[in-house]
């Protein structure tokens, strides 16, 4: 039954980003903050503010769903980076990169192995962006 939710939440992240695709750029940071409100119940300026832990414990309360709800929360947040880039606000993106690879660095052993063929690679290229350049 879990697995169940689980896969209807990743479909629903699916279905969340081609919304969001199709959206003007000027609507997405709005788009994102009800979408992060509606699906996660945590607003996304709260979440971008906190620190992981927070946000970790904030997402026990769904129980089984935390894993879920994190990927989600996972996925508006590397949205909001990419909208953030664009609009010249690196450090907001850089932020918004930190916590999505932190979720995912979470849950991503509590995945299907499906789902972990998916989320892996963007684990791996947020720690590789995230990591400090050499001087």
């Amino acid at each position: 039954m879990p697995q169940d939710y689980i896969l209807r939440l990743i479909e629903e992240v699916a279905l969340m980003l081609a919304e969001l695709a199709r959206l003007k750029s000027g609507e997405k940071p709005a788009r994102i903050s009800a979408l992060c409100l509606r699906e996660t119940g945590l607003p996304l300026d709260f979440v971008k503010h906190s620190a992981p832990d927070t946000i970790l414990r904030l997402l026990e309360t769904g129980g089984g769903t935390q894993y879920a709800r994190a990927v989600l929360l996972a996925e508006l947040l590397l949205q909001d980076a990419d909208v953030s880039e664009s609009a010249g606000k690196n450090r907001e993106a850089i932020i918004s990169r930190a916590q999505a690879a932190t979720l995912l660095e979470h849950s991503i052993d509590h995945l299907s192995p499906d789902e972990q063929a998916v989320y892996r690679p963007k684990l791996d290229a947020l720690r590789f962006d995230l990591k400090p350049s050499p001087h």
